[in-house]
């Protein structure tokens, strides 16, 4: 197997698939200086720095020859539990960078995260020390309360509940242990909105992007608060707010009183100079100030994360010693990354020598920390930053303002596009805007932090330069929660002004194809063609395609609708239009997005206005990226269970686009977002209601087959009917119905036992109509007043000539229908006692079929199915002269079909007219005033007021019956009969009129 096959196979495969789907699936081979090189020789000017750890750049010569020289003296690289020299060298030369007077002792670690673990431990236990020292000390004082005033006979006079002696000492025993397990079970830290400091479990919690902790919640009892940096006021708050309060007793004139002392359970304030993951936001001087003036009164701990800011990104050893809080000395210092020289894996926890636990050195252990080959590296990293009167640091300032200057340049060029340049040395992050002016994909990506991925895609395939984003930004957080696009920019010390000059040049290049708003010249290559290079350093200025509707109107009600875009055309048309002005890319566009579309999150694309009768509701529409195909070829579980919950969190945006004072009252689903939600079933709908769509979808393609029937002079009751698609939840609904009015039926299925045998439960389920439409119809109440027709007029016959030949085969049918009870039991019975007479002429018939091969025999055709196929009916299939109508979204309609209209009435079913001129206008919407029944038994529901979900699950021909009332109420009817959204084969004002 190849590297990559591998790494899909046994290491993490969703993110393999992510760089393969935004090219940044790479092998880099081999490492020097600020570059990468790939097993060809390609060299890679490498602007991530490993996210921090490449300080000197990769491989540095000096680092790489001390390890080769320690290796080769036998350095001990496994001896715990003895003196470890280099270890001790290390945290003695550690302390020397610290502000004067800042004494640590050090504990060494493997990685961030752990350094960050062990400061959180150890700050638990010093202050689970100060709270049980007090608790066992108001227990003692308790204890010796109670017995002097025993053995004294004390009067004492009882406040509260307790009634004597014994249940006072129970009472105050049980309160002072529930304080003190209250802390024990749960300890307060305190961390910074935008935070991020790692991923084990204590870390994690204080680690504040959403995505990466709901997952491990429950593993630590730790509870974060998470303040704005604008806000450190907070922190002297939240410490009051969250503290143990124990009570004492006391005798003052026999009375007894209860004195408290209360201690905090908040064990620390954990925080950066500046955000990396968070974005590269360095925190504002004003904060860094009054941590600097209040650190002392507060008496919190302060955990400072030095893991990236550290060991010269900001040109000096520790970042804080050139801030305000270089007057304070923090309780604890992390830091890593930087620390190996990038080449060795160590971190270090400093901890303040006065605050320090002497059992902790014991209690806190690692098998791989302490080592002396780590240790020695770092030293010698160190040796080479501060060398030559720390020569290498001193240049940071001026590296740091000539990035900055060149990038201001771009936020000066692209105004528009850059919103905002931060950072201080060599740990810088763009910002772009929204995109709110430009195309939908632009708009969609920038939104979803991807645009950066984009922009790191283009950069590494044109120019040969490594930038990525703040991993936090690629993650998806709550729905409808915007993530910034930022590029995130951390050369090693080493990097040059000619270096810099290429980066730049690079990034102008393609902000001005997204100045252009030109898709095509940033994700061409994606697709798989190279646009040449005249052509993207002049790129094509097209016009905005959809820009973002801003129209306002009085509303009295709002509803949601999801959607999934029909066909790549439909795809094309919404998000790459510029691809029509360029020479086609083949399958190349429509297989990347099929890609990318598992890392891409559900977005509002638009909100329309429908009115009926002075009512009004606002509908908007939730977009989910998957095209069809994507949906119904991709069965693995996990798959489904991601895009069930991509489609849920499209169902939660849409609620949150509602207020508190309209909010939305119901949420459709439309096409195959129904499919897959297994009708709805898989929705929480305990926030807003739900529908499938598929009741008032039904009952439009429905209406279409009578009129098209009409039309054609076609008598219903002697036509017969197929039903594609018949055992999905549409399609056995329409076999149902027509059961009861067609001459006779079949019923199309899959091939394999499982569908046979769906089938099979789809016709006894028609069967039962039939049944019940007979014991209606044989009711006294209706006697003369309905005349069968069809299939239960056949079945009619066929029963009463066995009843007149006293067939007692068939008398459990009799009994059920002179009870009119006609259970499923029953309806299985008819079913086996008709196939088992199908020899006989006078058999009422309802055909299965596992083919699509036998259709010519039928009258109507009715096609409802999740195939994405859209060649699947074609003209010569069907009879000449056939009723064809697809409810299937997109049309299973072949394109045939358009050339052969006097042929066959083909049609597309379930499109209804909007009320009062209304329109509902996107890609894939029929437009005119029509829309699809989903989306109209959507805004039905909100017309109506219903606040519970309607057609959830398996779809009852109730369910039909009662969407065609609300229809009749609210104004909606029978669309346009039309055919691929081109072809009107009968308008809905005519057959109105007529």
């Amino acid at each position: 197997m190849k590297s990559k096959q591998l790494y899909d196979a046994y290491c993490k495969p969703k993110l393999g698939e992510l760089l393969s789907a935004i090219k940044l699936d790479i092998e880099y081979t081999s490492a020097h200086g600020n570059y990468l090189y790939t097993e060809d020789g390609r060299a890679v000017l490498d602007f991530i720095g490993g996210f921090g750890t490449t300080i000197l750049g990769h491989n540095h010569p000096a680092l790489v020859e001390t390890a080769i020289s320690a290796l080769r003296q036998g350095i001990p690289i496994n001896a715990q539990s003895s003196i470890r020299g280099e270890t001790a060298r290390l945290a003695e030369r550690l302390n020397t960078f610290t502000p004067e007077g800042h004494d640590y002792y050090v504990n060494f670690t493997n990685s961030g995260t752990e350094s960050i673990e062990c400061a959180i431990k150890h700050a638990y236990k010093v202050q689970f020390d100060k709270v049980r020292r007090e608790y066992e000390k108001v227990c003692r004082v308790l204890n010796d309360f109670y017995h002097r005033a025993e053995r004294e006979h004390l009067q004492i006079e009882f406040q509260g509940k307790s009634k004597d002696l014994i249940d006072f000492r129970d009472d105050l025993e049980e309160y002072n242990l529930a304080q003190f397990e209250s802390f024990q079970n749960h300890p307060v830290i305190i961390a910074l909105k935008g935070s991020f400091h790692g991923k084990t479990s204590a870390a994690l919690k204080t680690t504040f992007n959403k995505s990466y902790r709901e997952a491990f919640e429950g593993l630590s009892a730790l509870r974060t608060f998470f303040i704005s940096a604008e806000q450190p006021e907070r922190i002297e708050e939240i410490a009051v707010e969250q503290a143990c309060t124990f009570y004492y007793p006391l005798l003052v004139d026999e009375k007894l009183t209860l004195r408290p002392i209360s201690i905090t359970k908040t064990i620390g304030f954990i925080f950066e100079i500046i955000q990396g993951e968070g974005g590269i936001r360095p925190l504002p001087e004003k904060t860094l100030r009054y941590l600097a003036d209040t650190h002392k009164s507060l008496s919190i701990p302060f955990i400072l994360d030095e893991i990236q800011t550290g060991l010269g990104r900001l040109g000096s050893v520790f970042a804080y010693a050139q801030t305000p809080l270089s007057a304070i000395a923090p309780e604890y210092i992390t830091i890593s990354k930087a620390l190996g020289g990038g080449i060795t894996k160590i971190g270090a926890t400093m901890i303040r020598k006065d605050i320090y636990d002497q059992d902790f050195g014991i209690l806190h252990t690692s098998t791989f920390s302490d080592d002396e080959y780590s240790s020695r590296i770092a030293l010698k990293m160190l040796d080479l930053l501060t060398e030559r009167d720390s020569e290498l640091l001193k240049q940071v300032t001026a590296k740091s303002a000539y990035i900055l200057s060149g990038l201001s340049r771009l936020k000066q060029k692209y105004p528009c596009i850059v919103k905002d340049i931060r950072g201080a040395g060599l740990m810088i992050g763009m910002e772009l805007t929204p995109l709110d002016e430009r195309s939908p994909f632009f708009r969609a990506s920038g939104k979803q932090g991807v645009l950066s991925l984009l922009i790191a895609s283009y950069l590494l395939q044109y120019h040969d330069i490594r930038l990525l984003a703040p991993l936090s930004t690629m993650l998806k957080g709550n729905p409808g929660k915007q993530r910034l696009s930022i590029l995130r920019i951390q050369p090693p010390l080493t990097v040059t002004a000619e270096e810099v000059d290429k980066l730049v040049n690079a990034l102008d290049e393609v902000l001005a194809i997204i100045e252009a708003n030109n898709e095509y010249c940033l994700i061409a290559h994606l697709a798989g063609v190279s646009v040449p290079k005249e052509m993207r350093e002049s790129p094509e200025q097209l016009p905005v395609s959809w820009p973002i509707a801003t129209e306002q109107r009085h509303i009295d009600a709002r509803t949601g609708f999801v959607i999934h875009p029909p066909t790549m055309e439909n795809l094309e048309e919404y998000y790459f239009p510029s691809f029509q002005k360029y020479p086609p890319v083949g399958e190349g566009l429509r297989q990347w997005w099929n890609a990318i579309s598992r890392f891409l999150e559900p977005i509002h694309v638009r909100t329309s206005f429908v009115s009926s009768n002075d009512f009004t509701i606002e509908n908007s529409m939730v977009f989910v990226p998957y095209l069809p195909e994507y949906i119904v070829n991709n069965k693995a579980p996990h798959l489904v269970r991601e895009m069930q919950d991509k489609i849920q969190d499209a169902v939660t945006l849409a609620k949150e686009l509602g207020d508190d004072n309209i909010p939305v009252s119901m949420v459709g689903l439309g096409a195959y977002t129904s499919i897959i939600t297994r009708n709805a079933e898989t929705i929480n709908d305990y926030e807003v209601p739900v529908t499938s769509g598929n009741a008032y979808t039904t009952a439009l393609t429905l209406k279409g087959i009578a009129y098209a029937a009409q039309t054609k002079n076609l008598e219903l009751g002697s036509a017969r009917a197929a039903v594609v698609g018949a055992t999905g939840n549409i399609g056995t609904v329409v076999a149902q119905i027509l059961a009861s009015n067609v001459g006779s039926l079949k019923l199309v299925g899959r091939p394999g036992k499982d569908n046979l045998l769906r089938l099979k439960f789809v016709r006894q389920s028609c069967w039962m109509e039939v049944l019940k439409a007979i014991c209606r119809n044989g009711r006294e109440e209706n006697a003369g007043s309905i005349q069968l027709g069809g299939l239960a007029a056949s079945v009619a016959d066929f029963l009463e000539s066995r009843r007149l030949n006293q067939d007692r085969t068939f008398e459990p049918v009799f009994a059920a229908m002179e009870s009119t009870s006609i259970g499923f039991e029953v309806c299985k019975l008819f079913d086996s006692l008709v196939d088992s007479m199908q020899n006989q002429p006078d058999a009422p018939v309802i055909d299965m079929e596992i083919t699509l091969d036998n259709l010519r025999d039928c009258d109507i055709v009715v096609v409802s199915t999740n195939s994405p196929d859209t060649d699947l009916i074609r003209p010569e299939m069907v009879k000449p002269g056939a009723i064809v109508c697809c409810a299937s979204v997109p049309s299973n309609l072949s394109g045939k079909f358009d050339k052969s209209l006097s042929r066959n009435l083909a049609f597309d079913g379930g499109l209804a007219r909007l009320p009062e001129g209304s329109t509902v206008d996107f890609i894939g919407m029929p437009g005119g005033g029509l829309t699809y029944g989903c989306l109209a038994e959507t805004l039905l529901l909100g017309f109506d007021g219903q606040n519970h979900s309607f057609c959830k699950g398996m779809l009852t021909v109730e369910q039909v019956y009662h969407s065609l009332q609300l229809s009749d109420i609210h104004g909606l009817d029978l669309g346009d009969m039309k055919l691929h959204n081109t072809h009107i084969l009968i308008d809905s004002e005519s057959r109105l009129a007529a």
